[in-house]
């Protein structure tokens, strides 16, 4: 037993030698020792009310974004300062006054022009005045809304809103007879009385198509190519003949208007139709129905020539 302890005393003496050999290592240094931190004040962020980042954050953000209204579920999107401006500034509309007066919802540099100044500022039979809660803009805020328009709708970062410049729309076709008196396209006269389906039209006829089209930029009288294309097959109309549309104002409407003859076609064929424009600005032409739209909006724009 005392050659055990002897033993242990001796090995922990040295264990403690060594151990007090041992050169000390500092730690490195700490690179963020040196960094002023403050004492902790901040200085809160004011935007210039007059801008949009203003405008969101004092206005649309707590008027208009609420749930259920301008958050996400319709446009105007109020969720955020970009969805805002995209959704205003030269944005197309969803609805407009009973006498189409508008285009966009805001025109750079012009309030009167911009449905959404319309909107804050008053209403109509048709157009409910916002916001839709009743807790209307008040004239500090209304005034911070027309400084921002008059100064070019600009984005948070100063630029200025590009008038967008897609193709040409084609919203549709109605189809009358040869003096405007009958309209053909109606669903009783469509086969089978269904919406899509084609129209039915006498052989050895001539009745005309009015095609409704229109653009973000150019006026519809200033369309080009306006051409109707005729085919017994729903695509491939490459090779189809075709009638050139004349542009026509009719009771207030712009629209381009194509003869069309059944005398080439034999009773009970379906002839298919697809329209031609082009704005000037884009390399192909904008053509309605196309290849890809589905099966329902080629029968919608074709006719049946009766038995």
């Amino acid at each position: 037993m005392r050659l055990k302890f002897h033993t242990w005393a001796v090995l922990g003496m040295c264990v403690w030698v060594l151990g007090s050999c041992k050169e000390t290592v500092d730690p490195p240094p700490n690179p963020y020792d040196d960094v002023d931190y403050g004492g902790g004040d901040t200085t809160s962020f004011l935007p210039d009310p007059n801008g949009i980042v203003g405008i969101y954050q004092n206005i649309l953000s707590v008027k208009c974004a609420n749930p259920g209204c301008h958050d996400g579920h319709f446009e105007p999107d109020f969720r955020s300062i970009q969805s805002a401006w995209s959704t205003l500034a030269f944005h197309p509309l969803t609805k407009n006054t009973a006498d189409s007066a508008y285009t966009y919802r805001v025109v750079p540099y012009d309030t009167g022009a911009s449905v959404f100044w319309y909107r804050i500022t008053r209403g109509d039979d048709q157009l409910q005045r916002m916001p839709a809660t009743g807790n209307y803009m008040t004239p500090s805020e209304l005034q911070n809304v027309r400084t921002w328009i008059q100064n070019g709708a600009r984005d948070m970062f100063g630029n200025l809103p590009v008038l967008p410049n897609g193709e040409p729309r084609v919203l549709g076709f109605l189809a009358y007879n040869s003096n405007f008196t009958q309209q053909l396209d109606v669903v009783n006269n469509r086969l089978d009385s269904v919406a899509y389906m084609p129209f039915k039209v006498a052989d050895n006829t001539q009745f005309n198509v009015v095609i409704l089209v229109e653009d973000d930029s150019t006026a519809v009288n200033n369309l080009q190519v306006n051409r109707l294309k005729l085919s017994l097959q729903e695509n491939g109309f490459s090779g189809a003949s075709g009638v050139n549309a004349s542009f026509l104002s009719l009771g207030g409407f712009n629209i381009w208007v194509a003869p069309v003859n059944t005398t080439p076609y034999t009773p009970g064929d379906t002839v298919f139709m697809r329209y031609y424009v082009n704005d000037g600005d884009h390399a192909f032409n904008t053509e309605f129905p196309r290849d890809d739209h589905p099966s329902p909006y080629k029968t919608y724009a074709a006719f049946y020539i009766l038995p």
